[in-house]
């Protein structure tokens, strides 16, 4: 699964995340630095016009800095995530 974050509709980490776990799920996210792909912006920006980012992040995690988009979501990204045996 890729493309399962999308905020301002409601599909966060803190939703999909431990739902992906439960089941063995295997998920990467379609963004992660804020850049070049504008993947900050809501599928709805191809026919809108954005002066600047929206409040809600769409797919990314960081900004370019290394500044997390949400420490809350990185928080439990790295919870969920911090062990790598699939087998438990």
């Amino acid at each position: 699964c890729t493309e399962y974050v999308a905020r301002e509709n409601g599909n966060i980490f803190e939703n999909m995340l431990p739902l992906f776990k439960e089941n063995r799920i295997g998920a990467y996210n379609w963004g992660f630095v804020s850049g070049k792909t504008n993947t900050i912006y809501p599928w709805k920006s191809w026919d809108s016009t954005y002066t600047g980012p929206p409040k809600k992040w769409h797919h990314d995690i960081f900004y370019p800095n290394g500044e997390p988009y949400s420490q809350e979501e990185v928080e439990l990204i790295k919870n969920l995530t911090e062990s790598t045996n699939l087998k438990n």
